[in-house]
């Protein structure tokens, strides 16, 4: 398929996802048809603030999938359609620093919140092309977009409302330069509207200081650059909040760089706080410093990473580990090259704080 067939053939696909008719399909390769058509699904019923909604979703692989027309038409968010360059077409929902934007072509949907790329966190996150429409995954929607769902598996029924999340305002900052040498664009986070206004200074502080420091080495680094030999040097920030509510505001952050070689490298870290005070917790804090829990946690972490065999393997929780709080537990992860090879990105591994912690335990009781 030429370049020109390619670009024609991804706009067609792209223009029908969103209204779902068959029509809009015809005219695409065979290759393209197949791969909207072969995915196997079943019908599940969506309900939302008591309303049973006309469109109905779709249960892939045990993951429920809702049509992205359904965030729009039923769920309130706002919902745009642009054409871009080389077949490429994004759909953006929603707004701030919980928006999801979409890149569809003819290889594949690609899925951002916050300008953070998440398809390669799991495969839970992938968006899908049913039949000529658009959905997405649940979990997306529970993960980062403040939705909560119950279902009912012999009814195939999902019924959706608004999470409860904690009263706080939080805003995307960034620093911006670029000249021959480099292309500064760091995004990081500032949280307003708190009634402590001392927790919310140090809050917006531990995140602009690192901003500003890796800003700062950036510079210097790009005025050592050899333009001669080097490609202009680049550097992203970029942040996700995973977890927003019971008093705590947890979030990741991604650093990268691109300072020559054959790759860029990116340094993630995971910001936790109690909003009361503006507290950076620790694990032992949610973990109420419970030697029984960290054992186990431990041993869960070994039992996963020798499973997914990663070339270095796993030896044992370090004393600070990487973590964050996300909407399904305490996920832990590990850096590029720290148990596996880059290919790998950041192994990422997530526990129910039941599964670690006594029965009728609250892990964020540090918090209240």
């Amino acid at each position: 398929m030429n370049k020109k067939s390619m670009k024609w053939s991804a706009a067609i696909l792209s223009a029908g996802l969103l209204v779902g008719n068959a029509s809009f399909l015809s005219g695409q390769s065979e290759a393209v048809v197949a791969a909207a058509t072969s995915v196997k699904a079943s019908d599940v019923v969506m309900k939302y603030n008591g309303k049973t909604l006309s469109a109905s979703g779709k249960l892939v692989n045990g993951n429920t999938m809702i049509p992205i027309s359904v965030l729009r038409d039923d769920l309130g968010l706002k919902l745009s359609y642009q054409a871009g360059k080389d077949g490429f077409k994004t759909y953006t929902v929603g707004s701030g620093v919980t928006q999801m934007k979409l890149e569809v072509s003819e290889y594949g949907i690609n899925t951002y919140i916050n300008e953070r790329y998440i398809g390669n966190n799991s495969i839970q996150y992938e968006a899908k092309n049913i039949n000529g429409k658009l959905y997405v995954p649940f979990r997306v929607l529970k993960d980062y977009l403040g939705f909560q769902g119950s279902y009912n598996a012999s009814a195939k029924i999902l019924t959706l409302k608004k999470q409860q999340q904690n009263k706080v305002n939080i805003s995307s900052e960034t620093i911006s330069d670029s000249n021959n040498n480099a292309t500064i664009d760091i995004r990081y986070p500032q949280v307003s509207g708190l009634v402590n206004k001392e927790a919310q200074e140090a809050m917006n502080k531990t995140f602009k200081d690192k901003a500003e420091a890796f800003a700062a080495e950036a510079k210097k680094k790009a005025n050592d650059r050899d333009a001669e030999y080097e490609r202009p040097y680049e550097f992203h920030g970029t942040f996700l909040v995973t977890f927003n509510r019971e008093g705590v505001l947890s979030i990741s952050t991604d650093l990268y760089e691109y300072v020559g070689g054959a790759h860029g490298m990116t340094y993630r870290e995971g910001f936790t706080f109690s909003i009361k005070d503006g507290k950076q917790l620790t694990m032992d804090d949610l973990l109420h410093s419970s030697d029984a829990a960290k054992k186990k946690l431990d041993q869960m972490l070994k039992k996963k990473t020798t499973a997914d065999k990663y070339n270095f393997g796993f030896n044992g929780l370090k004393e600070d580990p990487d973590f964050y709080v996300s909407e399904s537990g305490l996920t832990v992860f590990f850096q590029i090259y720290e148990i596996a090879s880059y290919a790998d990105g950041f192994p990422t591994y997530t526990f129910n704080f039941a599964d670690l912690l006594p029965k009728g335990t609250d892990p964020f009781a540090a918090a209240k």
